[in-house]
């Protein structure tokens, strides 16, 4: 395992120190007319960053000219690899080509108030349906392969739209994902990055740079970008690039300066690469290009809840839920100041207030500490197995029993609340007096934040732990404003001719994040940047198998029963009682929230009697009522999906 590279690390070196630590523009090498750029080799494509943006570039141009030299430079070391890709979610979404305007409208609705160019929308919804059958084509070969991201081919339906209430969100999708499909297991860390790696591992004439970080471009006397100066293992070098330069090299989750700049924090980490220090925005900012986005950051605008240790510059991510319940979270008074629920990861660290989706608020209420008793402690891992740099990169396994941990220092334990408090920093009578409330709330049947009482649990059991939880970025996507060709805008308009950028420097995501659209665009952006500097266009395609959730469902195989499924509407939530005897659906009814639906009386006995009358879990149409009538069919397909085929 190779050592976990550092923020001093990465903040090494005379030039690489001043991109680093400083929020200022970094001028290009700018050659005078007829001046000889001094070159110390040539390469056809220089493509910076090795994150799956930069790897989508680098396939896609060797599709189009297999003969064309293409290098890949990486700041980091090859144990180090992957960008914030390969820590992510692992998810690509595909809507159906048959709903892209549902799916235009739903990204349109997600990007509000900062909305995106509407041939930019137009380009990318239509790349998104479109691209399935290419990252087939260029996976395949090297033996994996695309489907989705729970196992089984790509299957419309199964999606989950994290805003629900937002116009479009009921449009036909999948969450796709790759895998090694010799593996035979539905799911593995890092597939998609691992996948497209193991494909630029495969191709004669692409190379790949290791502990290289491009320090300056260079451009020519008529505003072209003919390369780049690197810090090649300490050795400067001048690269020139025929093609152009792609910058593939992500945001700046690790520049504390931008970090306090743009969004007023002083203490953020990353819980992905390190190596994101906004380099290649400093550049950008020193040609003129036009800087969008910059106050969006992680998924978006949100912050993920971090565990950081001393041994690693990325912080663990805190579990989505334990099951235990014995937990709570504390501010800097001692006080639960939120809901702790579980549910906020589905909709990527943000809650609804006042109308709108805003942040969970713990750069608010710093220092934060998790708290919790042995229950917790022994039920499972605070941390998740995945979505951490630590784990899905460098290779550290956290203790399904928090033990080791606990050995390290990493947690404090204590067997009483008043020697926790003492080890911490917090006063002792206020965490007691919270603790003590959060347990009368449980026996009481009401918790006064709100939160679901099937994940609270007295915390009463000895030893007593705690952890601190830092705000956590997981991306940032400022950058410069690009457009559908992937081309770096200048403030007029006009692109940077030779400079393309493609990945999160510069996303197009600008309010609210829907899983997998990151790893999606990352592809089309890099494709894009290669089809423009190559005049050309991939033909690399295999076609997918495709099903469709509805028809692998087989009523007859569920148990006699009466369920129930909560329904997120567009109106809000609803639950359905559906009762199932002798193989066949009896009876269906609303049980709760029926104001929340957007269908009248006659309308949800329509469809009541469709499901009943023809045995099923997708009801075609009902005049007036299509939004709804998609939310049942979703909630249908999953009461009933542990019967597919």
């Amino acid at each position: 395992m190779s050592k976990a590279c550092t923020r001093r690390d990465l903040l090494k070196g005379a030039a690489a120190g001043a991109a680093a630590t400083s929020f200022a523009a970094i001028a290009p090498l700018a050659l005078a007319e007829g001046e000889d750029a001094q070159l110390d080799r040539e390469v056809d494509l220089l493509v910076v960053g090795y994150g799956l943006a930069g790897e989508a570039a680098a396939l896609e141009a060797n599709d189009i000219d297999p003969d064309a030299n293409v290098l890949i430079i990486e700041k980091l070391d090859e144990g180090q690899a992957g960008g914030n890709s390969i820590a992510s979610g692992q998810t690509v979404i595909v809507p159906s080509p048959d709903d892209i305007d549902t799916f235009k409208t739903y990204v349109a609705s997600c990007f509000k108030p900062n909305p995106i160019p509407e041939d930019y929308l137009d380009w990318m919804c239509k790349e998104f349906a479109d691209q399935p059958e290419w990252i087939q084509g260029t996976v395949s070969p090297v033996g994996y392969e695309l489907g989705y991201v729970s196992g089984g081919p790509i299957t419309w339906g199964k999606l989950v739209t994290e805003f629900p209430d937002l116009d479009g969100s009921s449009f036909v999708g999948c969450s796709g994902h790759v895998r090694d499909a010799s593996a035979g297991a539905p799911f593995e860390y890092g597939g998609v990055w691992r996948g497209f790696s193991r494909a630029v591992e495969s191709r004669e004439n692409i190379t790949v740079e290791w502990e290289c970080p491009l320090t300056q471009l260079i451009v020519d006397a008529e505003g072209k970008i003919v390369g780049g100066v690197v810090n090649n293992k300490g050795t400067e070098e001048r690269i020139g690039a025929s093609k152009g330069v792609v910058l593939a090299c992500g945001g700046y989750e690790n520049n504390l300066q931008m970090q306090r700049d743009f969004h007023g924090m002083d203490m953020v980490y990353t819980g992905g690469t390190p190596g994101n220090t906004g380099d290649a925005i400093q550049m950008l900012m020193g040609l003129g290009a036009e800087i969008w986005h910059m106050r969006n950051q992680t998924q978006s605008g949100g912050l993920w809840l971090g565990i950081k240790v001393p041994d690693y510059e990325s912080t663990f991510m805190r579990a989505f839920s334990m099951p235990a319940g014995s937990w709570i979270e504390v501010d800097a008074e001692d006080k639960r100041f939120y809901n702790e629920s579980a549910a906020y990861h589905r909709q990527h660290m943000k809650y609804k207030q006042y109308g709108h989706y805003v942040d969970v608020p713990h750069d608010r209420a710093l220092p934060v500490s998790l708290i919790f008793d042995d229950k917790t402690c022994q039920a499972g891992a605070i941390v998740t197995k995945w979505l951490s740099w630590p784990i899905t990169t460098l290779g550290y396994t956290w203790s399904d029993d928090n033990s080791v941990e606990i050995e390290k220092g990493w947690i404090t334990k204590a067997d009483s609340i008043a020697e926790l408090a003492e080890l911490i920093g917090r006063d002792a009578d206020a965490l007691q007096a919270t603790i003590d409330a959060y347990n009368a709330g449980i026996e009481a049947g009401s918790d006064e934040f709100g939160r679901d009482p099937e994940t609270m649990a007295p915390i009463d059991t000895p030893p007593f732990y705690a952890v601190g939880i830092t705000p956590t970025l997981v991306a940032t996507t400022g950058g410069a404003k690009r457009d559908t060709q992937s081309r770096v805008l200048k403030w007029d308009g006009t692109p940077i001719e030779g400079l393309y950028e493609a990945g999160e420097l510069g996303s197009y995501v600008a309010n609210l994040y829907q899983n997998g659209m990151f790893l999606a665009e990352c592809i089309a952006s890099g494709r894009a940047a290669a089809d423009t500097a190559f005049g050309g266009r991939s033909t690399v395609a295999e076609e997918l198998p495709q099903q469709d959730l509805a028809a692998l469902i087989d009523i007859t195989k569920k148990a006699d029963g009466t369920y129930e499924q909560v329904i997120n509407g567009n109106e809000g939530k609803f639950t359905i009682q559906v009762t199932v005897a002798g193989g066949a659906i009896t009876d269906f009814q609303v049980v709760q929230g029926r104001d929340n639906m957007f269908m009248n009386d006659d309308q949800l006995q329509e469809y009541v009697d469709a499901v009943i009358d023809g045995q099923t879990v997708k009801v075609d149409s009902v005049a007036g009522a299509t939004l709804t009538v998609n939310k049942l069919n979703q909630g249908m397909q999953d009461l009933f999906a542990d019967t597919a085929k």
